[in-house]
C-alpha cells in the first residue's frame, strides 16, 4: 500500500485524458448518524456522497472518532480498467464553520473491487481538511464494480466527533465502451431518491394516525451462511485464477426441485414447507377461476427506513395495504390482472413493477384469512431483468401474519436465482414492531468463471422498530 501524490483539478471536475465518470444509484456505510433532530435521516445517510452537493454529507455513526468505518460506493461493472480517479470533497463543507467543528478523514484506504468481490486495487490516500475537491489518480489491475473508502484516521473536529465526507465522484479510464446515458440514468435515480427522501422527511413529520408502521425507521440485523454446495471440486484449467469447470456435489439438489418434489432442506418449519410447496403448485400452475380481487389503497403510506424491496423483505410498496386491509378496500375482478408491468424511462433505464390481483383461498373480502398473488419486476439496462415473486399471505384481523415467497431472478447473463423465503409479522399496539425473514437462495454466479462457494445458501434477516411513531 503506497501514498498517491495529490492531482490538479479544475473546479468543473469535467472527465479528462480518458477519464469517464461513473455514477452509482446508492452508497452504503457501517455506520451513519441517526439523531432526534434529524428527521428521517434526510442529512447524513451514505448515498448523500454522491448527490454533488457539499451541503449534504455523509456522517458516520460510530462511537468516537469513526476510525475503522466504511463507504462503499456500487459503480458500473467493467470487466477491466487501467486506473480510476476518486474526487473528495472532505469534511462536511456546507460551511467553513462545519468543516471546523467536525472532524473529517485524514487517511483513507481506498479498495477497489470486482463483481465477485476480488481487490483490483488498493492503497492509501492522505487528505487534507479543506474546503473543495481533491483528487487521486490510482492504477487498477482488473475488473471494477464497487469503491471503499474506510477511515484510517482523521483530522478531529473542533466540537464534535463525527467524521463526516461530503462528496465522492468516481472517474474510470477504461477500454470498456462507456454508456453516457446508462450514468446519466443512475444519477438521476439518485437525485429523485433525495427528492423522495427529503418529501418523506416531511410526511413523517406530519405522521397519520392510520400509519401501520411502530417507527418512522427499522433496524436490521443479518446472517447468511452456505447450507449446501453445488460443486464438489472446481478447476482452473488455465491457471488464471478463476476456474472454469466445477465437479457437481453427488448430494446437490437444487432448490426449485426441492421444491418441486416437496423435499425442501433447511431450518425452515414444516408448516412452513408445506405452504412454499402449495405455492410451488400455485405458480406452477395458476389458477384462473375464483374469487380474485383488485386491491385499491387509500392515501399515501411511505416505507420507513430500512423497510424496502427487494433489498430485504421481498417487500413492495404495493403490499403495503396487506398490514392493514382496513386502509385498503378491495374490487371483484376476474382473474389474475395484468402480469406485465408498464415501464417508465429514466435516462438510460427502464424498470416497472406489477401486482396482480388477489385470490382469496381462505375468508372472504371482508375477512381475508388467506390469499395468493404474483409480483413481477422488470428492470432493462444493458441487459434485462425481470423478478417474478409469488407469495401466499396469511391475515388475522385484517392484518399480515405471514408472508411465504417463492421468487426467479432471470438475467441475460447467467443462470437464474431462486429464492423462498417465509416473513413474519410482529404487532405492538396494532401497528407493526418487527419482521422476521428466513430465506433460502440457490445462486449460480459465472462472471468470471465458476463460484466454489455456488450453492443454496440461507439467510435471516430481522427488521426492528427502534423508536414509537
Amino acid at each position: 500500500m503506497r501514498p498517491l501524490l495529490l492531482t490538479v483539478l479544475l473546479p468543473s471536475l469535467t472527465a479528462a485524458g480518458g477519464f469517464q465518470r461513473l455514477h452509482a444509484e446508492q452508497a452504503t456505510a457501517t455506520s451513519f448518524l441517526k439523531s432526534n433532530w434529524n428527521k428521517y435521516e434526510e442529512n447524513y445517510h451514505p448515498s448523500y456522497v454522491l448527490d454533488d452537493d457539499v451541503k449534504t454529507a455523509w456522517v458516520e455513526g460510530a462511537e468516537g472518532d469513526g476510525i475503522g468505518e466504511s463507504l462503499t460506493i456500487p459503480v458500473s461493472a467493467l470487466k477491466s480498467a487501467r486506473a480510476i480517479r476518486l474526487v473528495v470533497f472532505n469534511g462536511y463543507q456546507k460551511s467553513k464553520a462545519l468543516l471546523s467543528a467536525n472532524s473529517a478523514p485524514r487517511q483513507l484506504t481506498v479498495t477497489v473491487r470486482g463483481p465477485g468481490g476480488q481487490e483490483s486495487a488498493k492503497t492509501q490516500l492522505t487528505l487534507e481538511r479543506k474546503m473543495g475537491p481533491q483528487s487521486f489518480d490510482i492504477p487498477v489491475t482488473g475488473a471494477v464494480a464497487d469503491v471503499v473508502l474506510t477511515v484510517d484516521s482523521v483530522h478531529p473536529g473542533s466540537k464534535y466527533k463525527d467524521t463526516c465526507v461530503s462528496d465522492v465522484q468516481v472517474f474510470v479510464d477504461s477500454d470498456v465502451p462507456y454508456n453516457a446515458a446508462v450514468e446519466k440514468g443512475k444519477h438521476e435515480a439518485l437525485l429523485q431518491w433525495k427528492k423522495e427522501r427529503l418529501e418523506a422527511a416531511k410526511y413523517f413529520a406530519r405522521l397519520p394516525k392510520s400509519y401501520p408502521f411502530a417507527s418512522s425507521r427499522f433496524e436490521q440485523k443479518v446472517e447468511q451462511k452456505l447450507l449446501s454446495k453445488r460443486y464438489a471440486r472446481v478447476l482452473d484449467e488455465d491457471k488464471d485464477g478463476h476456474a472454469e469447470k466445477g465437479v457437481p456435489a453427488r448430494d446437490f439438489v437444487p432448490l426449485l426441485t426441492q421444491v418441486e418434489k416437496g423435499q425442501l432442506a433447511g431450518p425452515l418449519a414444516e408448516p412452513d414447507k408445506a405452504l412454499i410447496q402449495e405455492l410451488g403448485k400455485l405458480a406452477a400452475a395458476p389458477p384462473q377461476e375464483g374469487k380474485w380481487y383488485s386491491l385499491t389503497q387509500r392515501g399515501r403510506v411511505v416505507l420507513p427506513e430500512n423497510f424496502s424491496y427487494p433489498e430485504d423483505f421481498s417487500l413492495s410498496p404495493l403490499m403495503v395495504p396487506l398490514f392493514n386491509l382496513s386502509e385498503a378496500t378491495l374490487f371483484e375482478a376476474k382473474g389474475r390482472g395484468s402480469l406485465t408491468p408498464r415501464l417508465s424511462d429514466d435516462e438510460g433505464y427502464r424498470h416497472g413493477t406489477v401486482l396482480s390481483n388477489l385470490l382469496v383461498l381462505e375468508g372472504s373480502a371482508t375477512d381475508v384469512k388467506k390469499v395468493y398473488f404474483t409480483q413481477t419486476h422488470v428492470v432493462v439496462e444493458r441487459t434485462s431483468s425481470t423478478t417474478t415473486t409469488h407469495a401466499i399471505a396469511l391475515l388475522e384481523g385484517g392484518r399480515l401474519t405471514r408472508l411465504v415467497t417463492l421468487e426467479t431472478s432471470e438475467d441475460d447473463l447467467g443462470s437464474p436465482i431462486v429464492t423462498v423465503g417465509v416473513t413474519t409479522a410482529t404487532y405492538t399496539n396494532g401497528k407493526v414492531s418487527r419482521l422476521e425473514r428466513t430465506e433460502l437462495v440457490d445462486s449460480n454466479s459465472e462472471y468470471e468463471g465458476v463460484d466454489p462457494e455456488s450453492g443454496i445458501s440461507v439467510r435471516k434477516a430481522t427488521s426492528e422498530a427502534v423508536s414509537s411513531t
